[in-house]
């Protein structure tokens, strides 16, 4: 099993209390903040993923895809559901974008975080060759 850098991004609270202690369990290093401070984390591009808890309908999350935010790498949105919310990211997440709904799993993460790793990766890799070229 692999181990990985997380940044989990949503409203402080149960919800995203309960995804942290899971991933850490999991044995990921995970830091936790709020969305508008956790866009800033991102820029620093030194997580595997980025994972955002979208369940909590108090938030605006349409502040992600602000244009003037980051271009988010490995995104994996843990929601319950939301269509509109992965059609507004839809573009921003050029290393990939994933979306965990329903029950999850300890198994569930585990490969979505996988994948999200993976295309990070790629797309790294990408972005090096271009240069090289």
């Amino acid at each position: 099993m692999n181990a990985f850098d997380v940044l989990v991004l949503g409203p402080m609270g149960p919800g995203r209390a309960n995804l942290e202690d899971t991933l850490r369990r999991l044995g990921h290093e995970v830091v936790a903040a709020e969305v508008e401070v956790g866009r800033e984390l991102v820029l620093g591009e030194r997580y595997d993923v980025v994972v955002v808890d979208v369940r909590a309908g108090a938030v605006d999350w349409r502040a992600l895809a602000d244009a003037d935010g980051p271009e988010w790498s490995a995104l994996l949105l843990v929601a319950d559901g939301s269509r509109e919310l992965a059609e507004l990211l839809r573009g921003r997440a050029p290393g990939g974008l994933m979306v965990l709904t329903g029950a999850e799993s300890d198994g569930g993460y585990q490969v979505a975080l996988s994948v999200c790793a993976a295309l990070r990766r790629a797309r790294a890799a990408q972005e090096v060759g271009q240069a090289l070229a």
